[in-house]
């Protein structure tokens, strides 16, 4: 534990959370945006202790896929 960093952080924590008080955000359309949900079905996937790791990293593959990311060709079989 470095207690500079701690101190650091908490203090930055206190800033923002100080600075939102009346900071309206609107948490669905952050939450919806493609990247979260690209995030929310790995995360899923990762989770889902009925699969190998070899099937867990096949689904991440078509994630990455079905979001037309190039998941390279390392995994390319």
């Amino acid at each position: 534990m470095n207690i500079k960093l701690e101190l650091l952080r908490k203090s930055i924590s206190d800033i923002v959370r100080f600075r939102l008080k009346d900071f309206e955000l609107d948490a669905t359309q952050i939450a919806d945006t493609t990247a979260i949900q690209m995030l929310d079905e790995i995360q899923k996937v990762i989770q889902d202790d009925s699969c190998s790791d070899f099937d867990a990293i096949e689904k991440i593959v078509c994630i990455f896929e079905d979001y037309d990311i190039d998941a390279g060709a390392r995994h390319d079989f």
